[in-house]
């Protein structure tokens, strides 16, 4: 007799052969391979509902992209099959963990307390009971949090029920018994970083329940009689005229971007104060002076002021290399890189610019005694540094160093009716997860959005406005 060809194989069977293949992958820990077999298998049967479970599993190596990648295919294996939930077999809850999980590790928090829900009250376990415990934590369900712990300590109290677990649940019971805060500034909160789609999302809500939320319970001190007095760098311009165009009255003292220090801002108090000054640094203060401003009238606009927004600019400065003096050097780069040749130039201290803050700050007071004081830190970049080969370095280090300067100055001066406004957060932060913060109007990458400086400024107002 001859012999019989063998019948061709069945689509299920090699279906079935593949993902026999693939498991043994995984036995051998060979998952490169494991990984092209289960694609294979999607590729001839995409709804094998345990194949997308198994290579989102196989993907996920430990990176930020990949975990996300997993997320999404764990996610929207349970869109497609809600059955899942109602079914709490072992396979189902495993899925279920992921998901949540990789939801907690890369966000979404709201989707990762969702399904930790579901699976803790699913499956019962401790330890799912445990995880629900700390997302919930995430969107700040502290009831539930502290019930979730006690439910996990009662289900498996050999793990859970440990010494840590019963302090944190004592000072947490501690808390819920305590009486409520009768103000909104004795409530501890807590602030969670905002998640991608916020910072892409509406700008002015972004800004207010973000990045100022911290300001919410401040008075609100503006209305259309409010005028204002701005100083500082290029910023402060911007900001002042996005005032006068929402039909506020605001004056702008201009100091040029090479020399926006505190330094600057001192002496420029000690020439208004008739002190005595370097004859030098006299006259570069006259010449600086925008058209039509005098020691005069710039005393008389801060006393009729209801408003004094200061604008730290940098860090570095030029001083003398022998006597160690402040030096006002001419507001061009091609004299401030010669000078950095006979200068020293070097990034200031904390503890020197609060000082030259604190003694500003003094005078404005003297001046107007009921002017209140807003702070904020330029967002406008260091162009060049005489001390750094990068100036991206040099940036961060003066714009760290102003931060810390506007901190140290409202919270730890003694200094009353005083707040600071975070224009700097806004643009460096939230800008870094958007791409119009910065050269959106002319390309210069130092140049911040017109429109961005609007609506902060828009952000500032409404946030403050009485009327």
């Amino acid at each position: 007799m001859t012999a019989q060809p063998a019948a061709p194989a069945t689509f299920e069977a090699i279906v079935g052969q593949i993902r026999d293949l693939g498991y043994k992958y995984i036995q051998e820990k060979d998952f490169i391979s494991a990984q092209l077999a289960f694609k294979k298998l999607l590729e001839l049967d995409g709804k094998d509902i345990n194949g997308r479970f198994v290579l989102a599993q196989l993907i996920d190596d430990g990176s930020h992209k990949k975990r996300a990648e997993a997320r999404d295919m764990m996610l929207a294996i349970l869109e497609e099959h809600p059955e899942i939930f109602g079914n709490p077999s072992e396979g189902n809850l495993h899925l279920i963990r992921s998901a949540a999980v990789r939801c907690s590790h890369v966000g979404p928090f709201a989707k990762a307390i969702e399904l930790f829900r579901k699976l803790a009250h699913a499956s019962n376990l401790a330890g799912d009971y445990f995880q629900l415990s700390e997302i919930l934590t995430q969107g700040s369900f502290f009831e539930e949090s502290i019930a979730s712990l006690q439910k996990a300590m009662e289900l498996d109290p050999a793990n859970f029920d440990t010494p840590t677990n019963r302090e944190t649940l004592d000072i947490a019971r501690s808390r819920l018994s305590a009486p409520a805060p009768k103000t909104e500034k004795e409530k501890k909160k807590i602030g969670r970083y905002p998640e991608t789609e916020v910072f892409l999302g509406d700008f002015q809500k972004l800004v207010k329940d973000h990045i100022a939320v911290n300001l919410k319970s401040e008075d609100r001190f503006i209305n259309k009689s409010t005028k204002f007095f701005t100083m500082g760098s290029c910023f402060a311009r911007n900001l002042s005229r996005s005032l006068v165009t929402n039909g506020y009255v605001s004056h702008h003292m201009e100091i040029s971007e090479y020399i926006n220090t505190t330094f600057a801002n001192r002496v420029f108090v000690d020439w208004l104060s008739d002190r005595d000054i370097d004859d030098a640094i006299r006259e570069r203060i006259v010449s600086l002076l925008p058209g039509g401003w005098s020691k005069e009238n710039t005393l008389q606009v801060l006393r009729n002021s209801d408003v004094f927004i200061l604008t730290l600019g940098v860090a570095p400065a030029f001083f003398d290399r022998v006597t160690g003096d402040f030096v006002l050097p001419r507001p061009t780069a091609l004299n401030s890189r010669v000078l950095a040749e006979k200068y020293v130039f070097r990034t200031t201290s904390v503890r020197e610019n609060v000082e030259n803050v604190t003694y500003l700050l003094d005078f404005i007071r003297k001046i107007s005694p009921g002017i209140k004081v807003v702070v904020t830190v330029s967002p406008v970049p260091l162009v060049a540094s005489f001390e750094h080969e990068s100036a991206v370095q040099a940036d961060c280090l003066s714009k760290s160093t102003m931060r810390l300067v506007a901190h140290e100055v409202v919270n730890h001066s003694n200094i009353s009716n005083i707040l600071y406004w975070p224009s700097f957060e806004v643009f460096r932060w939230a800008g870094s997860h958007a791409g119009s913060y910065y050269a959106a109007d002319d390309g210069a990458a130092w140049h911040v959005s017109e429109e961005k400086v609007a609506g902060t400024i828009s952000a500032f107002i409404e946030m403050f406005s009485a009327a």
